[in-house]
C-alpha cells in the first residue's frame, strides 16, 4: 500500500514525464489491480485548485471519475486521527504536507512524493 501526494497522482494522470519511474510503476501496478494507492482527500481538494487554475490538461471531474468506484484508489478522510497525528510532525511546515505524511504514517504505507521537505524530514519513506 502506497500514499500519494497531489504531484505525483496529477502526473501520472497527465503522462507527465516529471513523474519518476519507480512511482510510475506503482501506478500503473494500481490501475492493474495489483496495488492500491491511498488518496488522502487533501490530494483531492489540491487537484481541484489544479484544475480551476487551468495548470493541468484536464478537469477536475476525470480525476473523480478514476477513483470513483474503485477500490485501487481508496480516498483517505481528514479526520481527527490525522489532525492529533499532525501535531508530530513539527519538522514539515506546510500544513497540506503534514496531512499527507500523517496519512502515510497512520497506514504505515510508503509516499509517492519527491517534495524534498518531506524526503529531508525521514518522517516516512518515500518512493518517486
Amino acid at each position: 500500500m502506497h500514499v500519494t501526494d497531489a504531484h505525483g497522482f496529477l502526473w501520472f494522470l497527465s503522462k507527465d514525464e516529471k513523474l519518476g519511474k519507480k512511482a510510475l510503476e506503482i501506478f500503473r501496478a494500481c490501475d492493474k489491480g495489483k496495488e492500491i494507492v491511498v488518496v488522502p482527500s487533501i490530494v483531492l481538494l489540491e487537484c481541484m485548485y489544479v484544475c480551476e487554475k487551468k495548470r493541468i490538461e484536464f478537469e477536475f471531474r476525470e480525476i473523480m471519475q478514476k477513483i470513483h468506484g474503485t477500490f485501487n484508489y481508496p480516498v483517505y478522510p481528514l479526520d481527527e486521527e490525522v489532525i492529533l497525528e499532525c501535531q508530530s510532525i513539527r519538522q514539515i511546515a506546510e500544513v497540506h504536507d503534514r496531512i499527507i505524511v500523517a496519512t502515510a504514517k497512520l497506514l504505515n504505507a510508503k509516499l509517492i512524493t519527491r517534495d524534498a521537505n518531506i524526503t529531508d524530514s525521514k518522517i516516512v519513506e518515500t518512493i518517486w
